[in-house]
């Protein structure tokens, strides 16, 4: 009996219960607050990211993003010029309106900091290579972009043995080629040319070579950014 009692309970509270009224409007300002601001979000990325660009030779990507950051503290202030009050909106809300601000902000801020907008890279200096026998056969000293090698002299090599000492240069715009140089001990540096077979690889040669020799190989391109320098040690 105290079944089927709660059994009609059950059923007349099915009956009884109604769905709650739909407020239309209410929903329409919701979801026009949360356009707004998200649209407003995208729109603040460009105008960050075009400072974080500017900012960049004085503060670097630590400095950039630092601004790409405080972009979304204005966010909270800035709602308020498009109608969207930011105590209105949701966590889910505020999560889609920063994540669509950051991720456009970085897409441009690196977009502007590179070819064809601008260089702030100054020029790579890798696969640097030694030979002793007139360029049939070399010795890797380093082919990735650390800025230190070193290369082990053959115990046949004799006093009037030429060496080659080869490099590749390369820059994101334009190499200025007449900065390619190479410079033995405290001797003034001179010009490295531009190897005839191989793109983007300069070469020189120098007689008589010594058990111990340094060597630092310097390049610049023509935007002004830092020269890069690349340190080789010769040893036996």
């Amino acid at each position: 009996m105290a079944k089927k009692r709660k059994k009609q309970e059950e059923l007349k509270a099915e009956k009884d219960w109604k769905p709650p009224v739909f407020d239309r409007e209410e929903y329409m300002r919701t979801e026009i607050s949360v356009a707004k601001a998200t649209i407003f979000a995208a729109a603040l990325a460009v105008p960050m990211a075009a400072v974080a660009m500017f900012t960049l030779p004085v503060g670097g990507t630590g400095g950039g993003l630092l601004i790409g950051l405080a972009g979304i503290s204005l966010l909270y202030f800035l709602f308020p010029l498009v109608k969207v009050d930011p105590k209105s909106l949701k966590v889910m809300h505020w999560l889609g309106a920063i994540s669509t601000y950051f991720f456009l902000f970085l897409a441009v801020w690196v977009m502007l900091c590179n070819p064809p907008f601008n260089d702030f890279a100054s020029p790579a200096i890798r696969d640097v290579q030694v030979s002793w026998d007139g360029g049939d056969n070399w010795v890797v000293a380093n082919n990735t972009l650390a800025d230190k090698g070193e290369v082990q002299m053959p115990a046949n090599v004799t006093s009037n043995t030429t060496l080659l000492i080869r490099a590749q240069v390369t820059d994101n715009v334009e190499l200025n080629e007449d900065s390619v140089t190479i410079q033995l001990g405290a001797e003034s540096p001179v010009q490295m040319l531009p190897d005839q077979e191989l793109d983007n690889y300069f070469q020189y040669e120098f007689e008589d070579p010594e058990p111990l020799m340094f060597f630092t190989i310097s390049a610049s391109d023509t935007n002004g950014n830092d020269p890069s320098s690349y340190e080789l040690d010769i040893v036996l």
